[in-house]
């Protein structure tokens, strides 16, 4: 599988670099890119109540013209090892954070934040600060879906009837819903075609809800609305595709 994938990525950066013989330095270009990603957020509002600060990682496709106009998707995951809302557990824990597993064994809980979040966005990239044309300062505007949890595991996997798959659901406080994604950035594109990233500051709003019909731990559904925020530091690699000149010709 790790052969796999090595092969793909040089099979891709083959193909990126042998299509892309136009020039970067002297002209405005329309093209193609695919981006990876990471961020670390700092939670706000609602969701800072539960989690503390968390990595993003993720990746997007985007479509640049040539009147600097972008537009694109993305998607990112979210994880993060500090968690504040433990009260959940209360009723069957021992000390806080232990519970019995089924040999009569304490075991420690662990607690950690797990998160998908999905947008598509438009913006513009204004070609200053930049070597070239088509780089520069950049600001987008994204729309989508934020979802976050508390994933709850025990030492070594142990077997602990209440927090089995079938029952964990009821206290994971899984929620989502429609988010925002403003953005602000600087985006880099070297005149060799061999140094490409971005690195942006941005904001995540979104309106969220508890989507289990029912928490174990209070005996009630929560239908309550959560006004979640995070603010991002994201740094990505990009790899552009741009289109071959008509008079340009490849041997193999």
């Amino acid at each position: 599988m790790k052969c796999i994938s090595i092969s793909v990525l040089l099979v891709t950066f083959f193909f990126a670099n042998a299509f892309s013989q136009v020039n970067v330095r002297d002209s405005t270009l329309a093209f193609s890119a695919f981006n990876s990603s990471f961020a670390w957020q700092i939670p706000n509002g609602d969701l800072a109540k539960r989690f503390g600060a968390f990595g993003s990682v993720g990746g997007s496709y985007l479509r640049k013209q040539k009147s600097g106009l972008l537009w694109g998707v993305k998607g990112n995951f979210l994880f993060g090892g500090d968690v504040k809302q433990k009260d959940m557990l209360t009723n069957i824990t021992v000390n806080e954070d232990f519970v019995i597993g089924a040999d009569g064994t304490l075991y420690e809980v662990k607690y950690m934040m797990r998160g998908i979040q999905f947008d598509a966005f438009i913006g513009k990239v204004f070609p200053i600060l930049g070597p070239n044309k088509n780089c520069g300062i950049y600001t987008t505007l994204g729309a989508g879906f934020l979802q976050h949890k508390i994933r709850i595991d025990t030492e070594r996997n142990a077997d602990v009837p209440p927090l089995t798959k079938q029952y964990v659901k009821g206290y994971d406080r899984l929620s989502n819903g429609l988010s925002i994604n403003p953005a602000v950035g600087y985006l880099f594109l070297g005149n060799k075609r061999t140094i490409n990233f971005f690195i942006q500051l941005e904001y995540t709003y979104a309106q969220t809800f508890n989507r289990r019909s029912f928490n174990y731990d209070t005996g009630t559904h929560d239908d309550t609305k959560r006004n979640d925020g995070a603010l991002g530091l994201r740094f990505g690699w990009v790899l552009p595709i741009y289109k071959a000149k008509a008079n340009d010709f490849f041997y193999f």
